[in-house]
């Protein structure tokens, strides 16, 4: 009787070894075996979770902190992973039978009619302990949580892709904020040089030296510096509002103090062995995890071809007090197993195994083009740093070489050597190189930002808590 009860588990315990679909694999050339571009080999090798530090400002790591203590998503993030853990465990205890014990009570009446007359009795109650363990879907339970891991790991990335962001977002903001406060005061300076050539310009007019039209022209000029000083502190109220949000907090007594982006240091950053990024990323573990819940469900759709086994034991145990129930109870046991298998759907079950290999295929292909692309955006990036390193040396260059331009013309048109017109170009030639060189030192900022992103910014994947 025992061997007959225990033979369903033994069954399924060989199917379950022999349906198991190996996970696709990339192809070769998926990854490459080194980098193309050249990157900087100062740097350690793969970026630290906490890389803004790199960028050697007190400020903006505090700012990031801030960010990590207080952000609305990252809270939302850190109960989604709180979730995500207890659905795991549930997932790890719906592989072991469910057990289910109870406790009740059984009162008996009596009522006999003897000659007319009725007589009632009641004999108490009984109190009934009952236990029982049941254990159903015991082929397809192995690919089921196989697929609860694979979501595990799904959405512990999707809460590592977000933060990425995040803390991505909240640096690029930052230094936009710093760009325009550096506009900002570029701008001033503008103005400031177009009042000034303004006044030489009317004084010359005054003193029927030059047309009016010098004057208007220059006049013209200046209005135009000052509407767009009026447009860059709004841009700062702005970018101040969308920082103070990014840190959980209100506006009213926000601030952060920077002034320019030259009080940030570029970064040296680089990557370590292309293979290690497909655990680094979050992205690419992400869809890894969708790969692997596809071939789970390709198991889970295989297992209706096989037997549907269950196994069964209850027990029961009644007394009519408690200290009899524990010492002297009337017991009864009961084990069931069962084999059911379905013989004919009209091919619905090869129809279902179909559709989950061509998700399996989809999702495989997903994969690939998701590391593909992580690999080319990673070689561009490389590219990007030195050739915006370069680029900002000559926008240095170009900057000094303005300002004295300016300088110059100033100079001599004031003493009446050079037309209004050359001072007009070399002072829109300063204010167009002064914008230039900015937006080089933003540029290199933001590509260190996305090259953080791009290798992952020092996430890699941890080991599952224990069920």
């Amino acid at each position: 009787m025992k061997n007959d009860f225990l033979k369903p588990l033994f069954i399924a315990l060989f199917f379950t070894g022999c349906s198991t679909t190996d996970l696709p694999e990339l192809a070769p050339g998926d990854v490459p075996t080194q980098w193309q571009a050249a990157a900087a080999s100062t740097a350690r090798e793969w970026p630290d979770q906490n890389w803004w530090t790199e960028f050697d400002n007190e400020e903006l790591s505090s700012y990031l902190e801030q960010v990590k203590s207080n952000n609305f998503d990252l809270a939302i993030n850190d109960r989604n992973l709180t979730s995500a853990q207890i659905l795991l465990r549930d997932a790890g205890f719906d592989l072991l039978p469910t057990p289910v014990v109870s406790i009740s009570t059984q009162p008996s009446y009596s009522e006999v009619r003897v000659d007319g007359e009725t007589q009632r009795g009641s004999s108490g109650s009984d109190l009934v302990l009952g236990v029982a363990a049941s254990y159903t879907n015991i082929l397809s339970k192995p690919a089921i949580y196989d697929g609860e891991l694979a979501d595990y790991d799904y959405r512990v990335a999707q809460a590592a892709d977000v933060s990425l962001n995040t803390f991505s977002t909240a640096a690029s903001v930052y230094f936009q904020l710093l760009l325009t406060r550096d506009r900002i005061e570029f701008t001033e300076q503008n103005v400031e040089n177009a009042q000034t050539i303004y006044e030489i310009a009317q004084a010359r007019v005054d003193s029927g030296v030059a047309v009016p039209i010098e004057a208007l022209q220059q006049q013209i000029s200046l209005e135009q510096q000052r509407i767009r000083l009026q447009n860059l502190r709004q841009d700062e109220i702005s970018l101040r509002g969308s920082l103070a949000l990014l840190s959980g907090q209100s506006m009213q007594g926000f601030n952060l103090d920077g002034t320019t982006l030259d009080a940030i240091a570029i970064p040296d950053i680089q990557p370590g062995l292309p293979s290690e990024l497909l655990s680094r990323r979050p992205d690419l573990v992400l869809a890894e995890a969708d790969l692997r819940s596809a071939r789970a469900n390709v198991d889970v759709v295989k297992t209706s071809f096989l037997p549907q086994i269950s196994l069964t034991a209850s027990g029961s145990t009644s007394s009519s007090s408690l200290s009899a129930l524990v010492a002297n109870p009337d017991s009864v046991i009961a084990l069931s197993s069962s084999i059911a298998q379905v013989l004919l759907d009209n091919g619905q079950r090869g129809r279902n195994t179909d559709l989950a290999t061509l998700t399996l295929e989809n999702s495989l292909s997903r994969y690939r083009a998701a590391v593909i692309n992580a690999f080319n955006e990673i070689e561009i990036i490389l590219g990007n740093v030195a050739f915006l390193a370069a680029q900002s040396e000559v926008a240095i260059r170009n900057l000094d070489a303005a300002e004295e331009s300016f300088r110059i013309a100033e100079l001599r048109y004031q003493e009446g050597v050079v037309d209004f017109e050359t001072v007009l170009n070399t002072q829109n030639v300063l204010f167009q190189t002064r914008s230039s060189y900015l937006d080089s030192k933003l540029a290199q900022l933001n590509v260190a930002v996305a090259l953080y992103q791009a290798l992952g910014g020092g996430w890699e994947i941890a080991e599952r808590p224990a069920i």
